[in-house]
């Protein structure tokens, strides 16, 4: 067991100054990679973005021979919009952004998920009793934002509690006119994701959940760049370490970990535990996000929302053989 773990780190530390690199001729020191221009990232500032401000902040990055810069925005939409025009070498962005743009282009590959979470989405009112198991639903004005998960999520309800023939009143807003909507009675239930469920909670001192819908939609975060990259396959399986570095670090220390995020984000601590334990930080590239990405195009289809001539392949869009080849070296093959 000692020689396979010496092994493995000796194989990571040839891998990361390119002496090991699955593509020759790209390969560089240390030393150098400290002096190249820095790999740029587009993340969204929210908590699911956590194991890359950890990275930066524990150092993973330049352990692993890296010079990474990360690049805020408000939104996975920006992030990958930040990609597209090529202000970034590589952004992070839910499913759903990436189902949607596969309709427009198809030059771009997820390289691996590194956080889900099955409760980030929620159906809210301020009289939740009267919509229990979504009875009484004839003829409620629900907050939606408009083709988006908070769409899909309120569809997929729908079809589950057989009430998609209900004459249900859709009032399409942007997520931060859905809270104010619902207080001033102009909604009676918005189909939220997370903060905007606690938000609420700091305003409303009842329970304001419609159903328990944990584990019905699942979230996830994934880590994308364009098919034609300048990056090396070494610089993406280190920074697959860096980012697997700071997953462990979040699992050993997450009282640190929160506190960390807390101040990078400048958000209160409540906030923060008040979704985090639904989190799952790992990195992985499942069968069930491909289904859940082919069920969302499949939605977005039916609703007219995107044309179905335009339907990507997404085995072509998941790039399986990254994660795939970082596994077997984490594994000590």
């Amino acid at each position: 067991m000692f020689m396979i773990k010496v092994f493995n780190l000796l194989l990571w530390a040839l891998m990361v100054t390119g002496i090991v690199s699955c593509d020759l001729g790209t390969s560089q020191a240390l030393s150098v990679s400290a002096l190249k221009d820095p790999i740029k990232i587009a993340v969204s500032n929210t908590p699911l973005s956590a194991p890359f401000f950890i990275a930066q902040q524990q150092g993973y990055f330049k352990a692993n021979g890296l010079n990474v810069e990360l690049v805020r925005f408000d939104s996975g939409v920006k992030c990958f919009e930040a990609l597209k025009s090529k202000q970034v070498d590589l952004a992070t962005a839910s499913e759903t952004v990436v189902m949607f743009n596969s309709f427009k282009q198809t030059n771009f590959s997820v390289l691996a998920s590194f956080v889900e979470s099955d409760n980030d989405l929620k159906l809210l009112s301020l009289t939740p009793q009267k919509y229990q198991q979504l009875d009484n639903l004839a003829h409620a004005r629900v907050g939606i934002v408009k083709g988006s998960a908070s769409e899909f999520f309120f569809d997929s309800l729908l079809i589950m509690y057989n009430k998609t023939q209900q004459p249900i009143e859709r009032i399409y807003l942007h997520s931060d006119q859905l809270i104010p909507a619902l207080l001033n009675n102009e909604v009676d239930i918005i189909s939220a994701w997370e903060p905007l469920s606690y938000l609420l909670t700091q305003q409303i001192a009842l329970n304001t959940k419609v159903i328990n819908s944990r584990g019905l939609y699942h979230l996830s975060f994934n880590l994308i760049e364009l098919t034609e990259t300048t990056l090396s396959t070494s610089e993406k399986l280190a920074l697959l370490k860096s980012i697997n570095d700071a997953t462990d670090y979040i699992h050993v220390q997450p009282d640190l970990a929160q506190a960390k995020i807390s101040s990078v984000l400048n958000i209160d601590l409540s906030q923060l535990n008040y979704s985090w334990n639904d989190y799952t930080f790992r990195l992985s590239l499942s069968n069930a996000l491909f289904s859940n990405v082919q069920t969302q195009s499949q939605w977005a289809i039916d609703n007219q929302l995107v044309s179905e001539e335009s339907r990507a392949d997404f085995r072509q869009i998941f790039d399986r053989k990254l994660l795939e080849t970082f596994m077997g070296l984490e594994a000590g093959w």
